[in-house]
């Protein structure tokens, strides 16, 4: 095995020194069928750092996910993806941010992800809603209040 050199140890203790500045990965996939039901993003809950990054995966192509108004820390950027297309999100502002599917939101094709402290718990408000969308964040905000 040849030896790295000075150069190879210094780029080599570089990339381990900086590599916790890089957040985690996840990934949500966008499913017609998964293991809450029909039209569903899996996982709907998911908890994140700052700097962390979601991978929104249409692996059901008639899918898409954006950010819903009003539902997402006051000084966060939104997120749209177009119909069928994958979507990676950084998330950086802490809070509460409540995504769906435009076509299947009155489904219950909605979700949630949680970056750090739910500071803007309070702010998000279902009742805009309808039907399943409405009664899925009701039972996600319910989750995140009792931290489970």
């Amino acid at each position: 095995m040849k030896e790295l050199g000075i150069t190879g140890v210094l780029v080599a203790a570089w990339m381990v020194l900086i590599s916790p500045a890089f957040g985690e990965e996840f990934k949500v996939q966008e499913l017609n069928h998964g293991p809450n039901g029909f039209f569903v993003f899996d996982p709907e809950l998911v908890r994140i750092k700052p700097g962390d990054t979601v991978h929104f995966v249409a692996v059901d192509r008639g899918h898409e996910v954006h950010s819903l108004p009003g539902m997402i820390p006051a000084n966060a950027e939104p997120f749209n993806a177009n119909l069928g297309d994958d979507l990676d999100v950084t998330f950086v502002e802490p809070g509460i941010y409540v995504f769906a599917c435009r076509p299947h939101t009155p489904m219950g094709m909605v979700g949630m992800i949680v970056v750090g402290e739910p500071g803007n718990i309070d702010e998000i408000n279902p009742s805009s809603l309808s039907g399943k969308a409405k009664v899925r964040i009701e039972a996600l905000l319910t989750q995140v209040r009792s931290g489970s």
